[in-house]
């Protein structure tokens, strides 16, 4: 991959080896760990300003997905894009990484639901949840899928829009910001899916949408959407940028109903890469919310 500019991503970054895969993670700090779990079609580059805003009190661990970032990308022949293969990544990855006490994940988009599978899985692993504009449930029944994704998942058109063309990295880059995104911001986003074999795994992400039970991760989203009441009591952060036009108030609601103790931070003129719209602020919360809630072994 061409090297894009440092400074807005001044890692160095490492490689784990994961069910046969390289995995490229940051981990940076020390202290209590902080897993951030990126979604589709970004990389750990979405939260390169939460990385440098931790790292100095905190253990900040950003993997990259088996398909994107600076992640081996392998063809469909050899990996399966599935929701549950994610998870046993992340369990195989965190594993490796040594980490005492409790952890703190931070979801956003498709890490929502990677993230809280691994969750349910491992209750006992973890001190904090702090969601970004995500889901780890099904379609609330008030909520359509928007009429682009459906094309893309369901359509021929998927397969030329997001893997041969590359306009789904490129049109979301404008689409989930309010703020015109800097250039060198957009670019960096990119950088990773500049090839139609780079982008396979972004594709399959939006084919593993499960909306029917005989969808591969039906079964799995049906069972983590049962355990998330068990959350209830954990501390959770909820940072939420309102003019998403996919993970609107439908799914912040149904996060309400199902923890309903959880702190709850709107952003008005923020759009679903939250980040970007509201950083700064966010990191502050985050911060805040962290100091007030520490984990315990």
């Amino acid at each position: 991959m061409v090297n894009f500019q440092n400074d807005l991503y001044p890692f160095t970054g490492i490689h784990r080896q994961v069910n046969g895969f390289n995995i490229h993670l940051l981990d940076e700090g020390k202290g209590e760990s902080v897993v951030l779990l990126h979604g589709n079609p970004t990389w750990s580059f979405y939260y390169r300003n939460l990385v440098l805003g931790l790292r100095a009190d905190y253990r900040v661990i950003a993997p990259d997905h088996i398909g994107c970032g600076l992640s081996d990308k392998p063809s469909l022949d050899k990996y399966d894009y599935t929701l549950r293969q994610r998870v046993d990544d992340i369990d195989q990855l965190l594993s490796q990484l040594e980490i005492e006490g409790r952890i703190t994940l931070v979801m956003h988009d498709w890490g929502g639901m990677i993230g809280m599978a691994y969750a349910t899985r491992f209750p006992e692993r973890i001190g904090k949840l702090i969601l970004l504009n995500t889901a780890a449930f099904h379609l609330p029944e008030s909520k359509n899928l928007p009429a682009s994704l459906w094309l893309c998942r369901n359509t021929p058109l998927g397969d030329f829009i997001i893997r041969r063309t590359g306009l789904f990295p490129r049109v979301l880059a404008h689409w989930c910001v309010c703020k015109p995104m800097d250039p060198r911001v957009r670019e960096g986003y990119l950088s990773p899916y500049k090839t139609a074999g780079n982008r396979t795994g972004i594709w399959r992400f939006v084919k593993d949408i499960p909306l029917l039970p005989e969808d591969p991760g039906y079964a799995l989203v049906s069972e983590i959407q049962a355990k998330l009441p068990g959350f209830r009591n954990t501390p959770t952060l909820i940072l939420w940028g309102e003019k998403d036009f996919v993970f609107d108030h439908h799914f912040l609601d149904e996060w309400e109903r199902l923890l309903p103790n959880a702190e709850v931070h709107r952003f008005p003129n923020a759009g679903h890469y939250v980040l970007e719209d509201a950083g700064v602020e966010i990191l502050d919360l985050i911060r805040s919310f962290l100091d007030r809630h520490p984990s315990h072994a």
